[in-house]
């Protein structure tokens, strides 16, 4: 015979589990769409670093190479501190863990030479050449009236002829609409067929061309330091 003390306990125990499956349902929905809106709402980390790089894999899994690379500027070769000091003179000190910059013989251009910290003086590492802009510093100036590369890249050239002097194995990066990035790269163990990174006992070398409108206003290449 069932009791109202029975009948009490069983509503009691009742309420218990439906309070108890209630409560684990929400906590349920509330991770779900906690875990939802964090993968919503976390960008992923250098998403265009990684991009870039899945590219350049690409790349240098195919048959293209890029083999005959910009090695100096008006006569300033790349790691060769002679060839700094026949351009600069004899007293010239670059020093190490820095960029020096010089004026062409109009100041319409600037050449920056970096020197890697822990080589030797005047030991030439990275080149950029721009235009000069119009602050007038107090910057020593070279004999030359454009920066010109061994290969004959200067400012103002179009797109069509860097890829006929470097060749078309680069990987593209626009920035806007009427501006492009060209970016040659050589890294171990592939090489140019002049052994540049195994002579330089360097892991990897870049050049960098930046275009807009189709008239090249930067240049940059060199030695990553290691």
């Amino acid at each position: 015979m069932t009791t109202q003390t029975d009948i009490k306990m069983k509503k009691l125990l009742l309420a218990i589990l439906t309070i108890s499956l209630l409560t684990n349902c929400n906590n349920s929905q509330t991770k779900s769409v906690d875990k939802s809106d964090r993968l919503e709402l976390v960008p992923e980390p250098d998403k265009e670093l990684r991009e870039e790089y899945e590219k350049q894999q690409e790349l240098n899994k195919s048959n293209c190479s890029f083999i005959d690379p910009d090695t100096s500027v008006v006569g300033i070769k790349i790691k060769n501190v002679e060839s700094t000091l026949n351009i600069l003179g004899k007293q010239t000190k670059l020093e190490g863990d820095s960029t020096h910059v010089f004026y062409s013989s109009d100041k319409k251009q600037k050449l920056g030479l970096t020197v890697h910290p822990g080589d030797y003086y005047s030991q030439v590492s990275i080149f950029n050449i721009s235009y000069s802009d119009n602050s007038k510093q107090n910057f020593r100036q070279i004999k030359s009236k454009e920066f010109e590369t061994e290969k004959g890249i200067k400012l103002g050239i179009s797109k069509r002829e860097i890829i006929e002097k470097l060749g078309s194995c680069y990987l593209a990066k626009d920035s806007t609409g009427n501006s492009i990035v060209l970016n040659y790269r050589i890294e171990l163990p592939n090489d140019s067929k002049t052994k540049l990174l195994k002579r330089n006992n360097m892991p990897i070398y870049f050049a960098t061309y930046k275009l807009t409108n189709d008239k090249l206003e930067n240049i940059e290449f060199g030695f990553e330091y290691p």
